[in-house]
């Protein structure tokens, strides 16, 4: 018996053949696994879409800085306990809470992470037709 059979008919209910494209409408299968994102998916969009991909690269970024940061902190402290350097970091915590402060108080608060907040979104909402969109694509993008 050959292994190919000409005359066998792949549509014809065979536990091994394609399936069957006139069962259901258009795949049943594929309607049943996207069926439940249907709300989500509708509301789409190619901004939400580049939300998503910004958030991705911000965390990519972030991550990147927070590298440098904190190999830099080590390489200091350890050249500090060796005592090749000296490092006053009551000055540094100060030129450092200075540079970023908004508001001239003196200290990293909230308002200040919000004053960035809303620059940063501003930047990158700019000309976007979508612009909420974007800000959910950018906080699905954050969350995963």
């Amino acid at each position: 018996m050959p292994l190919f059979s000409s005359s066998s008919n792949p549509n014809s209910g065979e536990p091994y053949g394609p399936p069957n494209d006139s069962e259901g409408s258009e795949g049943s299968s594929f309607n049943a696994l996207i069926s439940p994102y249907k709300p989500l998916l509708q509301k789409l969009t190619l901004s939400s879409v580049m939300g998503y991909c910004s958030a991705i690269t911000a965390k990519k970024i972030g991550k990147g800085i927070a590298f440098v940061a904190g190999l830099g902190f080590l390489a200091l402290q350890g050249l500090a306990y060796k005592g090749l350097v000296d490092v006053n970091w009551k000055e540094v915590e100060k030129t450092v809470a200075n540079a970023v402060d908004t508001d001239n108080d003196g200290e990293i608060t909230e308002k200040d992470l919000k004053r960035y907040w809303e620059k940063a979104k501003k930047i990158v909402t700019a000309n976007i037709p979508d612009a909420s969109g974007f800000g959910l694509g950018f906080m699905l993008g954050l969350r995963g």
